[in-house]
Parts: C-alpha cells; sequence; structure tokens
C-alpha cells in the first residue's frame, strides 16, 4: 500500500439477497429504462455528497444466472441512478444496446463491472461512466467463447449530468430488459458490489 490515496478502496454496499426475477416486457428502445434487478426492499444509496472531489469514483460490480427459452429475445443491460427505488428513468450512468442472445440457454451466467469517475462537481456536475457485461452460458467450449458487451452512457462521449451536492437520496441500481415474454426469458441478479476507490 502507498498511502498516497485518501483511503483504500472501501465495499459501500453488498446486496443481502438476490434481486427479482425479470420477465416483463419493455420497449428496448425505451429510453425509460426497465426492470431493476437489486433489492427493492434494501436498495444500494448513495451515501449524500459521496463525489466530493473530482477524481472520487465507484466501482460497480456483480453478476447472476438467465436463461432464454426456444427463440432468442433481444436484452438490453445497464446502471442506472435515480431518486426513486426501482423505477429507472432516463438517468442511465451506463448501458449495453440491445443485443440477441442464443436461444434455449438453461444455464446462462452474466457478469458486469462499471467505473464511474466524478469530472465536473455541483449541480451540474459529471460522472464519466464504461463499463462492460459478460454473457453466455456456463457450459460454453472453448470455440465458441464468451460474448462481452461494453456499457456506455447514451451519448458515448458525453458524461452523466449529476448533481453531486445530493440534497435528496440517490440510488445506484442495474437493469436489465427483454424485448419478449413468449418463451420464458429470465434474468436474475445474485450479486451486486458497489465500491469506493478513493
Amino acid at each position: 500500500m502507498s498511502f498516497y490515496a485518501d483511503a483504500p478502496a472501501e465495499l459501500l454496499y453488498a446486496m443481502p439477497a438476490s434481486g427479482g426475477a425479470v420477465t416483463g416486457t419493455v420497449t428496448i428502445g425505451s429510453a425509460a429504462g426497465g426492470p431493476e434487478l437489486g433489492s427493492t426492499s434494501l436498495p444500494m444509496e448513495l451515501p449524500h455528497s459521496y463525489f466530493s472531489k473530482v477524481g472520487k469514483s465507484l466501482l460497480i460490480e456483480g453478476g447472476g444466472f438467465f436463461t432464454t427459452g426456444s427463440t432468442a429475445p433481444t436484452l438490453k443491460f445497464g446502471i442506472g441512478i435515480d431518486t426513486s427505488v426501482g423505477i429507472v428513468t432516463a438517468n442511465i450512468l451506463c448501458s449495453t444496446g440491445a443485443f440477441t442472445t442464443v436461444a434455449s440457454v438453461t444455464d446462462g451466467v452474466f457478469n458486469f463491472r462499471a467505473l464511474v469517475t466524478a469530472t465536473v462537481l455541483g449541480t451540474a456536475g459529471t460522472l464519466a461512466a464504461v463499463g462492460k457485461l459478460d454473457w453466455g452460458s456456463k457450459t460454453v467450449t472453448t470455440t465458441v467463447g464468451v460474448p462481452s458487451y461494453l456499457m456506455s452512457p447514451s451519448a458515448t462521449s458525453t458524461p452523466f449530468t449529476f448533481n453531486t451536492i445530493q440534497t435528496t437520496p440517490v440510488y445506484i441500481e442495474p437493469f436489465a430488459y427483454w424485448s419478449t415474454t413468449s418463451t420464458g426469458p429470465s434474468v436474475t441478479m445474485t450479486n451486486f458490489f458497489v465500491w469506493g476507490l478513493n
């Protein structure tokens, strides 16, 4: 340890139990986001005024399981930040685009990681966010590999606008939504961690 940083990494949140399965249909192109994957009873609330200096950062990570059924629906995955629990609005830190899944997967596993850094402070502050989602079957062969999907803000080169003063509670919530529920696709997040990096 160099002791040059303000503090070592600190675990700010660990989801206490699996989130509910997301099976509902929400239009993929909707700017409103989609079903929340985390705990709505014990959500991740960002400590007030956490982003107290430029360069202050978070590491957000987690994972879980999924099934897709007999057809291959599309899915969009992302991380929202909002003042309402369980309602991901247009306040999306970063997300994948809509991608086509593989049909008939019953042993699907996913994990994700995102980095978030304050680049401007104040009521018109900004957060730079980028991440990656790994999504595949646990029995995938070495010739197929596990696909990865990158996550970015809606406007890739534009940081997310965020009031770093935080006069109200703010929640960080991973979300996902399917293009169809006709063949029973389902995704459940079992692990979710938020780390304070400095």
